[in-house]
């Protein structure tokens, strides 16, 4: 019994110290709301500030950045969140993100002073390469995005829940791809 309580404790301040293992890699939370995932093949930095605190809509957002060993195109299927209960949420269309325009512009504007540099967290400065998503009339928006060692790809991801909210809990931010995977769990509070 007492090996159990021990065992029980060690692993609760294992995986409230700030980082554990996950999917061949380990995640190390930086604050509240950046999550940091690391393996031999892929770094991916999740920051949701913003949505971790205000979720109550149906839109979140979350600013990510990859980094690949190999150089890999990965496409916007290769990306969702999956929810406590398991169920996988993809990102959002484009046309989706049109037709919310009006409540987008506001969550944008609120969420514009949490946002945070990413740049610390790699050797090569991210670039806005991924464009999943654009407001009319603005940049182009592609279906992939493009990294290896000397680019790191950045850019906002936009989750549309089907309920029209957000429950609190820890979801999952997933990269599946056949080269790079990833894990990060995202805390809405």
């Amino acid at each position: 019994m007492r090996r159990l309580i021990v065992f029980a404790l060690a692993t609760g301040l294992f995986l409230t110290s700030g980082f554990y293992l996950s999917a061949q890699g380990r995640v190390k939370q930086h604050g509240r709301a950046i999550d940091e995932y690391r393996s031999p093949e892929v770094t991916a930095i999740a920051a949701y500030e913003y949505s971790r605190r205000n979720h109550d809509g149906a839109w979140i957002l979350i600013q990510f950045a990859v980094q690949t060993k190999e150089r890999i195109a990965f496409h916007r299927d290769q990306i969702s969140l999956l929810r406590p209960d398991e169920q996988r949420v993809p990102l959002a269309t484009q046309q989706v993100f049109i037709d919310d325009q009006q409540e987008l512009t506001q969550l944008l504007q609120n969420a514009a002073i949490w946002r945070r540099p990413l740049d610390s967290y790699f050797r090569t400065r991210p670039q806005p390469t991924i464009r999943f998503f654009s407001a009319p009339g603005r940049a182009i928006v592609h279906d992939s995005a493009v990294s290896n060692l000397d680019e790191v790809a950045a850019g906002d991801l936009f989750f549309k829940s089907p309920e029209g909210r957000w429950d609190a809990g820890t979801y999952r931010l997933v990269l599946n791809h056949d080269k790079a995977k990833a894990e990060l769990p995202i805390r809405l509070e």
